[in-house]
């Protein structure tokens, strides 16, 4: 055990017990979402230990994170793939989409130090051996929408991204961290479509 880890101890983001963020315990009530519905799914409700995850990736940083984070993604999708509502998701996969994970304005990835949608993006496309791209950029940086009352977000995000210039494939799976109104990806959508992409599905950690 290093000095650090001494000094730093891991802490479930549920309970507050030593030893890791996803306590066996608390790993059973991160509840699976059933949402599937115009081209995006979700894979838990954000609620309880999810939120606490969600939340202490983006606000605190909490990068090493990402090797309990990838056994809960692997669980979600793993079961959210069995569920019968998800049958045009699944025909979707078939035509071998790209991973186009939601990016950051760059000044607020510099800060943070890491894009949590790319860090989810990583650890889906492994799972489902899909290639992972970086073709969106942000260009204007926004309050963020979680401060935002229902109305105004829509507003926030016009025009916010960009393609940046090369081929783009005819079907993405784009990923972010949490889905609210959706206002975000559907932006991102649009700008995508319009550039020619044919297939386009949304995936969120959670909803």
């Amino acid at each position: 055990m290093s000095f650090w880890d001494l000094i730093y101890q891991k802490k479930c983001l549920g309970c507050g017990r030593v030893g890791q963020y996803f306590c066996d315990q608390c790993l059973k009530t991160g509840e699976i979402s059933d949402e599937c519905f115009n081209n995006h799914l979700s894979l838990f409700c954000y609620r309880g230990l999810i939120r606490e995850a969600i939340k202490q990736l983006k606000f605190r940083f909490l990068k090493d994170i990402e090797g309990e984070l990838k056994q809960l993604i692997e669980s979600g999708l793993r079961h959210k793939l069995t569920q019968p509502n998800t049958d045009l998701f699944r025909e979707f996969l078939a035509l071998k989409p790209v991973v186009q994970p939601l990016p950051l304005h760059w000044f607020r990835e510099n800060r943070r130090g890491f894009n949590q949608a790319e860090l989810i993006g990583q650890i889906i496309s492994r799972q489902l051996r899909l290639k992972l791209i970086d073709r969106l950029e942000r260009v204007k940086l926004t309050t963020p929408q979680s401060r935002l009352p229902r109305e105004e977000r829509l507003t926030n995000v016009k025009d916010i991204f960009q393609v940046k210039p090369g081929h783009l494939p005819k079907s993405i799976l784009l990923i972010d961290d949490v889905w609210t109104t959706g206002s975000t990806m559907r932006e991102a959508i649009k700008v995508l479509k319009e550039k020619g992409v044919r297939e386009i599905w949304g995936l969120s950690l959670a909803r």
